[in-house]
């Protein structure tokens, strides 16, 4: 019997089918196949670094602008079609502010390594959380930036918060350096001022008793009246919350007034820039931070990843250089398994439950802030940092 038209065009069609749902599962059974991976995404997408390149502190906004840049690099050399793009916020929250709409209105960019620092953090992760864009700090590390949006999905960092850090500082410097008093300096920033109240609280936990506070100007360039006042109450440690320009200056002016008490400061000042600006009176300091230094010595990845930063930039890796590494690899590893979109991508981060980066075992709790890390200490020694251990090898 002779088919009607119709009839030819049912079949066609129901061929047509047929052909599309065989083809879906052979890419399905090749995905099994090949253990869940997929060929790099052929959609042009973006990564976003925001964070300071220029300024007083842009040392750690550069140290994470170029690890983030060796892994997005190499993953273009394996065909992923991904950029990186680059917003300097010069640290400050109201620059971050004003370049938003940049990096969010922008579609292409699916993903944020930053914002480098806790003040611009704050100030822009409302509309980044009304975006779905989602974030990934190197170094972002004040308690409180969680609360900034309750209940927030997008916002997530790869260090722990100052107050672990605080506490990990209190047992180190009572039980290593068995100090009994301490005073605190703080730059009263956003970042400066909340570390150094939650470590005065820890270590007063730790049994240190607390015999006096001070603040200074970071634009100011003396810093008389801090140092006369601990000149004045001769405490065991001083303790500096802020960034490593200040800190610099301020230890240099600490040792040239002849204070003698053990300077001690977070993450903010682990720079070769606290070195350059305080010269001799460097020397001694000791530097906490939750980030182990990557060198060209380093133990396996950590060590490659150190090889082709050199290579990369003709300089060793700096504070908080793998972790911009991390967190760029991250954001990649969705892109490379087809997340390219912001809410899939988005989707991507908040389901994972391990990642090994280079510089630890990286998992999220729900707030977004990294699961438990070790913190390390390091002193300035003849104009060099020096690695003196970690929270498990010290205490």
């Amino acid at each position: 019997m002779r088919r009607s038209p119709r009839t030819r065009w049912r079949v066609i069609a129901l061929l047509a089918v047929l052909v599309v749902v065989a083809a879906a599962c052979g890419s399905d059974k090749k995905k099994a196949s090949t253990g869940g991976t997929t060929k790099p995404a052929a959609k042009a997408v973006a990564i976003a670094f925001v964070g300071a390149l220029t300024g007083d502190n842009a040392n750690l906004g550069i140290n994470i602008r170029n690890g983030a840049k060796v892994a997005v690099d190499a993953a273009k050399k394996a065909g992923v079609n991904v950029e990186l793009k680059e917003f300097d916020t010069q640290g400050s929250p109201d620059q971050a502010s004003t370049l938003k709409d940049q990096f969010i209105d922008d579609k292409t960019i699916i993903g944020i390594v930053g914002p480098a620092f806790s003040g611009e953090t704050k100030a822009v992760l409302k509309p980044l959380e009304d975006a779905g864009l989602v974030m990934i700090s190197a170094s972002a590390t004040a308690a409180d930036i969680p609360s900034t949006v309750p209940g927030g999905r997008v916002f997530h960092r790869l260090v722990p918060d100052d107050d672990v850090q605080g506490a990990s500082a209190g047992k180190y410097i009572a039980n290593k350096l068995k100090a009994k008093t301490a005073a605190y300096i703080h730059d009263n920033t956003a970042y400066g001022k909340p570390l150094a109240e939650g470590t005065q609280k820890a270590w007063e936990a730790a049994g240190v008793r607390t015999i006096g506070n001070a603040a200074i100007d970071p634009k100011s360039q003396d810093f008389s009246a801090a140092v006369n006042s601990m000149k004045s109450l001769k405490p065991d440690v001083i303790y500096y919350g802020g960034y490593y320009a200040e800190a610099g200056r301020l230890k240099k002016q600490l040792t040239d007034g002849g204070v003698t008490a053990t300077f001690v400061s977070g993450d903010g000042t682990l720079d070769k820039g606290f070195i350059d600006a305080g010269g001799a009176g460097a020397d001694g300091a000791q530097i906490s931070c939750a980030c182990n230094l990557a060198t060209t010595d380093s133990p396996g990845k950590l060590g490659e990843f150190a090889k082709a930063y050199k290579a990369a930039t003709g300089k060793d890796p700096g504070t908080y250089s793998s972790e911009g590494y991390d967190a760029a690899g991250i954001l990649l590893a969705g892109i490379k398994a087809g997340k390219t979109s912001r809410p899939t991508l988005l989707d991507y981060v908040e389901g994972i439950t391990s990642y090994q980066g280079i510089s630890k075992t990286i998992s999220f709790e729900e707030n977004g802030n990294v699961k438990g890390t070790d913190v390390f200490f390091f002193e300035i020694k003849s104009g060099k940092i020096e690695l003196l251990g970690s929270t498990a090898t010290l205490l």
